[in-house]
């Protein structure tokens, strides 16, 4: 066998190595892309758990009866109640909003789509504009960010 012989060899070898390397690579970025599209989706269903979460522990203040009546009238009044009671009544509504605000960075990242959040919106902008909501609003907004205080008051 001469020299030019086992270049050749040489070479084919190496072309067979470089092929099954490109296709290992290959199956490598298709199982890459399959486990990125599963924990987008997985991060998606944890953000909307989240969610229902806060509006679960919501409703659960809410179902306390000492909290439904402090809730009414927070939304009449919220500067006629005592300090102690503006920051239960404060508690309430911020869980709330909270959830609404997690709704909204869900919106903005286009994990709900836009007619769903449209449908949302309404509910917690009527909260803020009753009587007490709105002086509540007026005292707390500067804890969310700026974008989400003027979409509620859009």
């Amino acid at each position: 066998m001469n020299w030019d012989a086992i270049g050749a060899i040489a070479e084919v070898i190496g072309a067979l190595a470089v092929l099954i390397t490109l296709a290992y690579l290959a199956v490598q970025v298709r199982q890459n892309s399959t486990q990125l599209r599963e924990a987008a989706r997985l991060a998606k269903i944890a953000s909307l758990d989240n969610t229902v979460v806060m509006f679960s522990r919501f409703r659960g203040m809410l179902a306390e009866p000492n909290n439904s009546d402090l809730y009414v009238r927070g939304l009449e009044s919220y500067v006629d109640l005592s300090d102690a009671e503006k920051v239960q009544f404060g508690a309430l509504i911020e869980e709330y909003i909270f959830a609404y605000h997690a709704m909204y960075e869900r919106y903005l990242n286009g994990d709900l789509d836009e007619l769903t959040w449209n449908r949302r919106i309404p509910i917690p902008a009527t909260l803020i504009k009753t009587a007490g909501g709105s002086e509540w609003w007026k005292a707390r907004k500067a804890i969310f960010p700026i974008n989400f205080v003027q979409t509620m008051e859009g």
